[in-house]
């Protein structure tokens, strides 16, 4: 196996060395697919199993990749196997530079949504993923969550990464500032016990707004940001999966014509 391809991954799949290399790996057809459409100048290495690399797929990629002046190799399959996360690989990673997190200098014309510090990479990927299909064009991250570019979040969010502005904050508070500083309305906090339902449209308005989703287990990081926000649950679970709370959220904006 190619040392140069085996280190580049090895780096994409650490957390600590990402943060030093600034490298990502994306992994399967359908994300390097996205990849190649939205950014080939980000690709530093496209790898191949050889299985696939035979394959009508693979010849599209391996020809694609030439035009593109994108460096290719191709393993045996156990070596390429022994790259991979998955458990079934697709025959196909690329390693790839992240983009640089510039803060927004205008916000969208719908509303801002934020994550704060969503720590499952299943849930960022999915969050991400739901954000691109309902039209959104950047999703606010506040720092302590997964990261929006390692593996998983990454398979997770099938290419959304590679659409979507993805800015950084230090902190919830810091977002709210940036935020307001762009001339931003109301910065909404999405609380369990909050009054306010997201399907009242008289009170809760997404227009020149911001919507924040917290933390997985310890939710909003400062709750005194801003007037609170729920999801109706007249059953009797304490609360809804981040994801599946996101994804209501988002399909509300939708049908208000919000996002369309």
């Amino acid at each position: 196996m190619p040392s140069s391809i085996k280190k580049a991954v090895d780096i994409a799949n650490s957390r600590h060395a990402r943060r030093k290399s600034n490298l990502a790996v994306a992994e399967g057809l359908r994300v390097c697919n996205e990849l190649l459409d939205k950014h080939p100048e980000w690709i530093e290495a496209i790898t191949l199993q050889q299985d696939f690399a035979d394959s009508t797929d693979g010849q599209k990629i391996q020809s694609l990749a030439k035009s593109l002046n994108c460096k290719t190799k191709v393993l045996a399959n156990r070596d390429f196997t022994a790259l991979t996360e998955t458990l079934n690989p697709q025959g196909i990673l690329m390693t790839f530079n992240k983009p640089d997190c510039q803060l927004p200098e205008q916000l969208p014309d719908t509303f801002v949504l934020v994550l704060d510090r969503i720590a499952e990479p299943g849930n960022m990927g999915t969050i991400l993923r739901t954000a691109w299909a309902v039209g959104l064009d950047q999703v606010w991250l506040v720092k302590g969550g997964a990261d929006p570019f390692a593996p998983k979040v990454v398979r997770a969010g099938m290419g959304a990464q590679f659409t979507l502005q993805l800015p950084i904050f230090q902190s919830l508070k810091d977002a709210k500032q940036h935020f307001e500083q762009l001339g931003g309305k109301t910065f909404w906090l999405t609380l369990p016990n909050a009054t306010i339902s997201l399907f009242d449209q008289d009170n809760f308005d997404f227009n020149q707004s911001a919507l924040v989703i917290g933390n997985e287990a310890n939710g909003i990081s400062d709750t005194t940001l801003g007037p609170g926000v729920t999801i109706p649950m007249p059953g009797h679970a304490e609360s809804l999966n981040v994801a599946q709370a996101a994804t209501v959220f988002l399909c509300e904006a939708v049908r208000r014509q919000i996002l369309k």
